[in-house]
């Protein structure tokens, strides 16, 4: 050693060895959560049952809480791409039910962000009342996987269809 060695050896002065005869590892990683699978059946997606005054509700788009206004604006004016769709014309209420609720587990699945729902605007319906305009929108709503809807513009359907923005799925 050179007179530097020395010097830090009078610098941090008397230096004793640890004795250990047993090696701590690093803690094993707990195991990656299961997800559960769903309380409720694949067609019934756990949503409740149209309120009676949602029927006259003609809100043309949804925001969930926590979601950034300039992502509805973005979805509104048509910059998310529509990547799916469902067609939902012509299906009994509880038909259309399951098809949408496999139709949201499936684009979930498969990380599609963008998806259009076309259920009509109802005026085959008997007494021309919406029957799944007004239950489609709902059930949207009550789903976690969907952070927002808006009414397709007029070249697109209009009010008998919504593009929905879906939950990005995490990797």
């Amino acid at each position: 050693m050179s007179g530097n060695g020395k010097r830090f050896a009078d610098l941090v002065g008397k230096v004793r060895r640890l004795e250990h005869d047993t090696v701590e590892h690093a803690r094993p990683r707990p195991p990656a959560r299961r997800r559960r699978p769903p309380d409720h059946e694949p067609g019934d997606a756990g949503w409740s049952e149209l309120p009676e005054d949602a029927a006259t509700t003609t809100a043309d788009e949804y925001q969930r809480p926590g979601i950034q206004h300039s992502m509805l604006r973005k979805l509104r004016r048509g910059q998310f791409p529509v990547e799916e769709s469902l067609d939902l014309h012509g299906l009994r209420l509880e038909e259309a039910r399951r098809e949408l609720s496999r139709f949201l587990a499936t684009a979930g699945g498969a990380r599609l962000r963008c998806v259009r729902i076309v259920h009509g605007k109802g005026m085959s319906s008997p007494g021309l009342a919406p029957v799944l305009k007004p239950n489609v929108r709902h059930w949207l709503r009550e789903d976690a996987r969907v952070l927002a809807w808006v009414a397709v513009r007029d070249s697109g359907g209009g009010s008998g269809a919504v593009d929905v923005l879906l939950r990005a799925r995490q990797r």
